[in-house]
């Protein structure tokens, strides 16, 4: 495994040192240590700029999760969570994770089968009424990709609901209606109204590609 640039205290981890460790990990398949390497930089405060210790964390949990390892990354995305909610009551935005970091704890609780406390998670993620469309489709998509087409369902469109008057991109939105309706015409149904939303946003992304 390829040694990432050494840092000194002087030094601010960028979004380029977490991709080449992830890159490299991918290239030679040492994933645990790829694992330990994040969660020792988690460790260092003094480094955390654009990348906050709670991301870091996630990115461990992620390299556990390809190692097949799911403990490991139970352990990684717990400790996630504390975290960014740490972050958070500080309001220290720049240790703050981008994505609330429950939802890979979900991800890794489902995968590993333990669904009462996966079942818990979910109520404490839907009751936080987010309005970050990734948190609603990051859920739904591990339903959906352990047979629960109905609830993905469910949280497509609650997430729609929740973030449509949100100060976010449109295209974040029309992501969610998206994944809505390729769930909702896998369960047969006929098209409603934000299912046509959706149908127009991807005619129009082909057009503008048969345009380029």
């Amino acid at each position: 495994m390829a040694v990432m640039r050494t840092l000194t205290e002087d030094d601010i981890l960028t979004e380029d040192d977490i991709e080449e460790i992830v890159i490299e990990a991918a290239g030679d398949g040492r994933h645990r240590q790829a694992a330990a390497q994040f969660e020792g930089l988690a460790a260092r405060p003094e480094l955390h700029g654009q990348v906050s210790a709670s991301t870091l964390l996630v990115h461990a949990g992620g390299q556990f999760g390809l190692a097949d390892e799911w403990g490991e990354a139970v352990r990684c995305y717990r400790a996630a969570v504390v975290a960014n909610d740490a972050a958070t009551a500080e309001a220290t935005a720049a240790d703050a994770a981008d994505i609330d970091p429950r939802v890979w704890l979900h991800d890794a609780l489902v995968r590993k089968g333990d669904e009462a406390e996966a079942t818990t998670l979910r109520a404490k993620i839907k009751s936080s009424r987010s309005t970050n469309p990734d948190v609603y489709a990051a859920v739904a998509e591990t339903l959906a990709e352990h047979g629960r087409q109905q609830e993905a369902l469910t949280w497509f469109t609650m997430g729609f609901h929740r973030c449509q008057d949100a100060d976010i991109p449109v295209y974040m939105l029309h992501l969610l209606l998206i994944g809505r309706r390729a769930i909702r015409r896998g369960l047969g149904f006929p098209p409603d109204e934000l299912d046509e939303i959706a149908d127009a946003y991807v005619d129009h992304l082909e057009a503008t590609d048969n345009l380029a």
